[in-house]
């Protein structure tokens, strides 16, 4: 964390961002021009929304320079979030190029997600939360399976232009204004991957030119967790439940319905409730626009609910505000 008045007071930190962003955009429509040669694109199958190849492995690009650009801005860089960073960024972008199978898929996602609960947040969790070591296995075994879910719930949802993109603005946004308010500092992470993906959203929206890939998908996903844990770590965990809570809402439910009707969940599928909405007529910009509403909503939610601590209360509200969208979308428009 930074004194976000001293940030921005520094000209420094303007000019890399504005420098920033047009390396991403020069870099996005380079890519693309290679990506169509190299045939590295998204052609439209059953589950498809949309009908002609779009470039794939908007991810490829964005990852390395989220870290680079946070990086210039003095953010400090655990080495064992590196590590897990770099094993999710590779092992996805092979599964781009190769489709590799959900099997040795998940192996290196539990084990790059194991290396950074073992190294960062067991030795955090211990200090301050935790001190029985049986406790604190346990704890971090469902920790390590909490955080698997949360990466492929993120990779699950991006099914449509620039659904990922309005959520990791969201929740960069809010994060921002939080910490604004509540100490006056700025998370450099949280601005380096909010001027990014601010870029990239504008090649990802309706008619969308560029797709994340699991490359970009599954890594975000995962930073999007460790910023979201900070406020957890710090005692703010009802913010970081409520910001992602539409994302997980509608990948747990689709989840369960899956497993009742005796499907296999893990094989693609059309049946998330933003798939649901574009079947029943909504457009991909619509659905995006709506849940940057449902995300406005929770951010306010969140905050009171910090604000004046009632945490149980706010939290149904929110899940019964998310719910509210869901239905929405499941209906004929």
């Amino acid at each position: 964390m930074q004194d976000f008045y001293s940030f921005f007071n520094n000209s420094d930190a303007l000019l890399k961002a504005f420098a920033f962003v047009i390396i991403t955009a020069l870099s996005l429509v380079i890519s693309k021009k290679i990506f169509f040669r190299w045939e590295f694109v998204d052609k439209p199958n059953f589950r498809s929304n949309h009908k002609k190849p779009i470039a794939l492995g908007g991810g490829i690009i964005i990852i390395p320079i989220i870290i680079i650009f946070s990086f210039l801005n003095n953010y400090i860089w655990d080495l064992s979030i590196l590590i897990s960073i770099l094993i999710l960024f590779f092992i996805s972008m092979w599964d781009d190029f190769k489709n590799i199978k959900p099997i040795p898929r998940l192996f290196f996602h539990f084990f790059a997600v194991t290396i950074y609960v073992i190294f960062y947040l067991y030795p955090l969790i211990e200090k301050d939360f935790i001190d029985n070591k049986n406790m604190l296995l346990v704890f971090s075994t469902f920790l390590i399976f909490g955080i698997v879910w949360f990466i492929n719930a993120f990779n699950f949802m991006d099914g449509i232009n620039g659904i990922t993109s309005v959520q990791v603005i969201s929740i960069c946004l809010s994060l921002l204004t939080l910490g604004y308010y509540f100490n006056n500092e700025i998370n450099i992470l949280a601005f380096s991957v909010l001027i990014i993906i601010l870029v990239f959203c504008y090649f990802n929206w309706t008619p969308a030119s560029i797709f994340l890939g699991d490359a970009g998908s599954i890594p975000l996903g995962f930073i999007m967790f460790l910023l979201l844990i900070d406020y957890a770590l710090n005692g703010m965990w009802v913010i970081s439940t409520i910001l992602p809570l539409y994302y997980l809402m509608d990948t747990s439910i689709t989840l369960i319905k899956r497993v009742y009707r005796r499907q296999r969940f893990w094989e693609a599928h059309k049946e998330h409730f933003y798939q649901q909405a574009i079947k029943n007529g909504f457009s991909h910009s619509s659905v995006s626009l709506k849940l940057l509403i449902v995300n406005i909503g929770l951010f306010s939610l969140s905050f009171y609910a910090y604000v004046y601590k009632n945490y149980i209360i706010i939290f149904i509200i929110a899940s019964v505000w998310c719910s509210l969208f869901m239905y929405i979308f499941s209906k004929n428009k």
